[in-house]
């Protein structure tokens, strides 16, 4: 800029300050404005700077105030003037607002201020110079500060302004999760609401109305019908105050009505399959639009009829009632109809737009000659990059490179050629959809690269695409603050790693694709292993601290509700005969004779105080460390992964089930990784066959499923091919740390044959009707009366008679029970039969109890055993065997709970900071289901034996079904010994496995049936005793308790005289194969 050309851009600022001093209404100032349209550039901004700079520090204070003042409006109608570059107004009306920053501080002006920082929130949010990302965090973080001094109390109404702001930056705003920023839009609309009212502001209350149609209509949680009735509801209530004052606010209100009922049309067409749906929401989308063409009218609002057509276009490509063909035919006709007014030099970009969906249309086509369709469609998209330059709308440019790429990959003729038009395009838009800045769009344009490489056996090309589709997948869920979105991000796009798995192994890179198994499975349990991580050592915040009391007062109150007094309980739980599911809860005797009217009531209060408690786990989990950090988990390489083996005779075998296969990656110590392949076994040939004849037979039929175990697991070791693995790749093998896949979780691997005996498999019927009544899962059974011997197992061979085993969810969760530091104590606390109904856990416990010889006030029995209690002796003891009911909940898991004393000790609990468990060293939990889920698509196993893990425990030794308690007790023994004669975890429970396995009848009447039949008759004689004192004292429900009680003795006493005329009465796997060892 020469020296003339400062000079007239200097006078013309000054005779702007001066008409804005005089008049500063746009019909004073506009007109100046319109007539140096050419000088609203660079150049004005940087004289307006400099001079604001130089001048303003050198008046006194009250002419100071005065000029900034006058400069002030001057950006409030330059940010608002509709002629010459937008995008340079903009930036005017920055400088204006930054150059005063020097006379309105917060100190001597907080109002000014506070107006300037809204102001300025606004003009970034529609800033079109810069990374749109970084302008909306710009118009945020300026809004944020305004909220300093416009509070709600001391001015309502800029409050409520600015609140109006921050929501429509959060409804545009690009980092962060977009489920997350659209539900602090609407909350941030709803403040604004509680100001502006239809009686006190009726505009400005239509304004926020709209707004947060918009927001309900973009919105990603919930459910979409529903939030699509919102956005109705709020659009409509505009409506109404827009009919009497503002033409264009109808217009675009009913526009964005058309759309609301053209997306339901969709989501209804889903839904329900009914043409009533969509013949309703079809006619509302058009009704919607009809009546914005009756406002804008092509002759008197040219734009806006284009734009409308533009939706109409719109409307019909994306699918309504009708034939498909014709519904892309009428599209192009409307798309046509607004290239009459959206022409590349009136209006550039909207004929850019046109023009790319123009594109799809044809890409789209029924009619005509698909290539020549196609090359249509392709002419149109190359007509768009015309104005959508990478430099000048990199984002439109972006999406129109994808579309060419798409389209590519459609086309006939030289297919060479044209897929490598399409890499190239696909290529193009991810230089602008990176993970970092559009990971939504990244993770769309990479998974089409990726999926065009694995179509055409490019796996290089593939990892390519799918990596940096992963890297988006997880940029997303890093930003997301909700747990359950997280949850959601991934389980959305999971299949990215399935195929990228399959192209590494494909390529002979077992490394890597080891690496992205690991990357894909159990995050939400890493995360919360993580945060628990950083809780340790740390003090909880008071809000923390706070949720946490509450979470446990509503949990008493649901167990006070749930159990009424610790006598009053009676379990009614996992595996009962008259139950198809292991998803009940105990529930006081009493009701079952309380009336319908009572019963419901009492439901009632149980739903209301369990959502309650739901609302504080997600509070409590927003204040996660890792959510609100939002915090991505670094995840571990093979190298990594290597080193949380410890000799060179133990081998990791992690298992991944693709759609086709299922491949078991093995890691050693000292050498390179190996996969071995299971052909043909994959999702569905493996993963829900399992599901369809081990899990669901669980659920609905244990007694068949008890029968059925030998030949299920004999089938799935040769679907595993077991013996093939076993000798061509674990010779010199000693331990195996497993890491299961989905339903692989709920397997006995110890129990997987690698040779079958005779009669492996057999459970005789009133054995297995006597283990029912005296299960840990809190079930009871009918008394049995002719015991009948089980014949013994002979030359069975499985797989923990090869190799100690130890269960992981995954890589991570080992890492994180590694770097816990090491814990020399051997003190052990006893949790021990805290309803009091369970006839050998007494023995087992005294047992231990002696071994240890653990204190009596470490040592809690029968009802002492409450949850505080449990609590305390937690913290205080390094070994933990906790010895009671327990029971999965596999509708809600966090809803799995341990059967305490005077209630239930909740998964949900157990995953909170407030549990927290440095010192222990590791937990036996001798209890039912403690490490039975079922893991979703995600393959996170959130149990209750992973709850302690994550509570701090460095190893748990937990249960996979519902346990016989006997065997139980038993087992329990003989791991102690082990562990005290210096065995590692997993070998003790090997040999505590193969030992009871092996128990031959003589060896169990010479060395335990004394011992166990004088419990037995101490605890039938107190039990007769209480059930005695109770008819006494007239209280039937607590007869009622202790005449079952009673039964349940009695029929072990009858199985403890049969046991010692079998030849090996434990060798069933149901009685030994259900436990596992997790962590190190």
């Amino acid at each position: 800029m020469d020296k003339q050309q400062f000079q007239e851009y200097g006078n013309f600022l000054m005779s702007i300050l001066r008409a804005v001093e005089t008049d500063h209404r746009p019909q004073s100032v506009y007109p100046l404005l319109q007539k140096n349209l050419d000088k609203l550039d660079k150049n004005l901004e940087q004289i307006l700077q400099s001079w604001a700079r130089e001048t303003l520090p050198q008046l006194q204070p009250k002419l100071a105030e005065d000029v900034a003042r006058v400069i002030l409006e001057f950006g409030i109608l330059i940010q608002q003037f509709t002629l010459g570059d937008i995008a340079s107004n903009l930036e005017i009306a920055i400088a204006s607002y930054q150059v005063i920053d020097i006379v309105f501080t917060l100190e001597a002006f907080p109002q000014d201020w506070a107006m300037i920082q809204t102001n300025l929130g606004g003009a970034y949010c529609e800033r079109i110079k810069g990374k749109r990302a970084d302008n909306i965090e710009q118009a945020i973080a300026h809004c944020i500060n305004a909220l300093k001094i416009f509070t709600k109390s001391a001015f309502p109404q800029h409050w409520a302004m600015t609140q109006n702001n921050l929501g429509n930056a959060y409804v545009d705003r690009i980092k962060g999760d977009r489920a997350d920023n659209i539900e602090e839009a609407i909350s941030a609309y709803k403040d604004a609401l509680k100001i502006r009212t239809k009686s006190a502001f009726p505009k400005q209350w239509a304004r926020t109305q709209s707004n947060l149609g918009n927001a309900y209509f973009n919105r990603i949680k919930g459910d979409r019908a529903d939030n699509l009735e919102q956005a109705s509801l709020h659009l409509n209530n505009a409506l109404k105050v827009y009919e009497k004052m503002n033409l264009f606010e109808r217009y675009k209100i009913q526009t964005i009505i058309g759309n609301v009922h053209s997306i339901k049309n969709k989501l209804y067409q889903k839904l329900y399959q009914s043409d009533h749906h969509k013949l309703d929401n079809l006619k509302k989308a058009i009704c919607a639009y009809k009546n914005a063409l009756e406002i804008c009218t092509k002759s008197t609002c040219p734009q806006h009829w284009a734009g409308i057509q533009q939706n109409l276009g719109n409307t019909y490509r994306n699918g309504i009632e009708g034939e498909r063909a014709d519904n892309i035919e009428q599209a192009i006709a409307h798309y046509e109809n607004a290239l009459q007014i959206y022409t590349k030099f009136a209006f550039p970009q909207n004929w850019a737009m046109t023009q790319n969906n123009l594109g799809n249309a044809y890409s789209d086509r029924i009619k005509g000659e698909k290539s020549d369709n196609i090359e249509q469609g392709i002419a149109h998209y190359k007509n768009a990059l015309k104005i959508f330059t990478k430099s000048a709308f990199p984002q439109d440019w972006a999406t129109t490179q994808n579309n060419l790429g798409v389209a590519y990959k459609k086309i006939k003729g030289d297919r060479a050629d044209n897929l490598e038009q399409a890499i190239a395009h696909y290529r193009n838009s991810l230089q602008i959809r990176t993970p970092e800045n559009f990971p939504l769009d990244c993770l769309h344009t990479a998974c089409n690269l990726g999926n065009l490489a694995l179509d055409n056996n490019n796996w290089q090309l593939a990892i390519e695409g799918y990596a940096l589709a992963i890297q988006a997948v997880e940029q997303s869920r890093s930003w997301a603050i909700d747990e359950e979105r997280r949850q959601e991000i991934l389980a959305d796009s999971i299949y990215v790693y399935g195929n990228i798995v399959q192209a590494c192994l494909n390529l002979g890179q077992i490394e890597k694709g080891l690496e992205y198994t690991e990357r894909s499975r159990a995050q939400r349990l890493v995360d919360m292993m993580a945060s628990n991580e950083l809780y340790q050592g740390g003090e909880i915040v008071p809000e923390v601290k706070q949720l946490l009391q509450d979470y446990e007062e509503l949990q008493q109150r649901i167990n006070l509700l749930r159990f009424g007094s610790a006598s009053e309980v009676v379990p009614v739980l996992a595996g009962s005969p008259n139950k198809t599911m292991s998803l009940g809860m105990p529930v006081k005797q009493s009701d079952q004779s309380l009336t319908r009217e009572a019963l419901l009531q009492y439901q009632k209060e149980i739903q209301e105080l369990e959502a309650k408690k739901q609302q504080v786990w997600q509070q409590l989990r927003r204040y996660d460390p890792v959510l609100a950090g939002q915090v991505q988990v670094e995840h571990l390489d093979w190298e990594q992964m290597q080193q949380l083996i410890e000799e060179s005779t133990t081998a990791l075998l992690s298992f991944y089930t693709t759609r086709e296969h299922t491949h078991i990656f093995i890691l050693f110590k000292d050498r390179s990784p190996q996969v071995f392949t299971c052909q043909g076994q994959g999702w569905k040939t493996l993963q829900i066959w399992i599901f369809n004849n081990w899990f669901k037979p669980y659920v609905e039929a244990q007694s068949e499923w008890k029968q059925k175990i030998g030949d299920f697991l004999e089938e799935l070791a040769e679907r595993l091919q077991l013996q093939e693995l076993v000798g061509h790749y674990l010779t010199g093998i000693e331990e195996l740390i497993i890491v299961p896949y989905r339903y692989l979780h709920q397997i006995p691997f110890a129990a997987l044959p690698l040779k079958r005996g005779e009669q492996e498999g057999l459970l005789a019927a009133e054995q297995e009707k006597s283990s029912l009544a005296q299960n840990r899962g809190m079930v009871f059974a009918s008394k049995s009366s002719k015991p009948s011997a089980t014949k013994p197992v002979t030359n069975t061979t499985y797989l923990c008679d090869r190799f100690r085993i130890r269960l992981v969810p995954s890589c991570q969760i080992l890492h994180y029970c590694h770097q816990r530091p090491a814990i020399p104590g051997q003190e052990m606390g006893i949790v021990e039969d805290a309803t009091e109904d369970l006839p050998f856990t007494s023995f087992e416990c005294k047992t231990l109890a002696e071994m240890y010889q653990v204190p009596a006030k470490q040592r809690l029995q029968g009802r002492n055993a409450t949850v505080k209690s449990y609590h305390t002796l937690a913290q205080q003891v390094h070994i933990l065997h906790s010895s009671h009911h327990a029971q999965s909940n596999p509708m809600e898991l966090l809803e799995s709970h341990l059967r305490l004393g005077d209630g239930s000790l909740t998964l949900g609990q157990l995953l909170t900071p407030g549990w927290r468990m440095p010192n222990l060293s590791e937990v036996f939990a001798s209890a039912c289901e403690v490490n039975f889920t079922v893991t979703d698509i995600t393959d996170d196993l959130l149990s209750l034996a992973t709850g302690f893990l994550c509570a701090g425990a460095r190893s748990v030794v937990s249960t996979q079904w519902s346990v016989d308690d006997l065997a139980s007790a038993l087992l329990a023994i003989f791991y102690y010994d082990g562990r005290r004669s210096g065995m590692s975890r997993s070998q003790a429970l090997q040999q505590g496995q193969i030992k009871l396995r092996n128990l031959t009848g003589k060896e169990f009447a010479d060395n335990y049936q004394t011992q166990l039949t004088e419990h037995l008759e101490q605890k039938l004689k107190e039990a007769n005793t209480a059930k005695q004192n109770a008819k006494d004292q007239g209280d039937q429900e607590e007869l009622d308790k202790w005449v079952t009680i009673v039964d349940k003795f009695e029929i072990q006493q009858k199985r403890l005289e049969s046991l010692s005329k079998e030849d090996f009465p434990f060798a069933h796997p149901f009685f030994w194969a259900g436990f596992v060892s997790q962590g190190i």
